[in-house]
């Protein structure tokens, strides 16, 4: 009986807690994440904005640098990198569908937002 009672306490309780799957990924666990941008295996981002890198396969992802492109331009080159450069090494996030557009939109905006 008491064993019972342990098994549904812990189903209420797994219940009330909302899964990782219910809520949408922040841009910071897209970029780190293995199955979705990865970015940090190629990019490094400024001091304290993340997880430290030192990948240096694509450009450091400064703020600055970032706004000056513009959110149209980086949006450009997560969807589909080859567009603008046929030998890039970056994969096509929007075009091979591994980010859909809201997730493409909050790396926009913490790229953009970038110090």
């Amino acid at each position: 009986m008491k064993a019972r009672a342990t098994v549904l306490g812990a189903l209420v309780l797994a219940a009330a807690l909302p899964a990782a799957a219910d809520r949408p990924l922040s841009a910071v666990e897209l970029f780190v994440q293995r199955d979705k941008g990865y970015c940090i295996s190629c990019h490094q981002l400024p001091a304290g904005v993340g997880p430290a890198s030192t990948s240096n396969v694509g450009p450091r992802l400064e703020g600055a640098r970032m706004r000056a492109l513009g959110k149209a331009a980086i949006r450009a080159a997560i969807v589909d990198p080859t567009a603008a450069n046929a030998d890039t090494l970056m994969p096509p996030y929007g075009r091979h569908r591994i980010l859909d557009d809201q997730e493409i939109d909050r790396i926009v905006e913490f790229l953009n937002g970038l110090p």
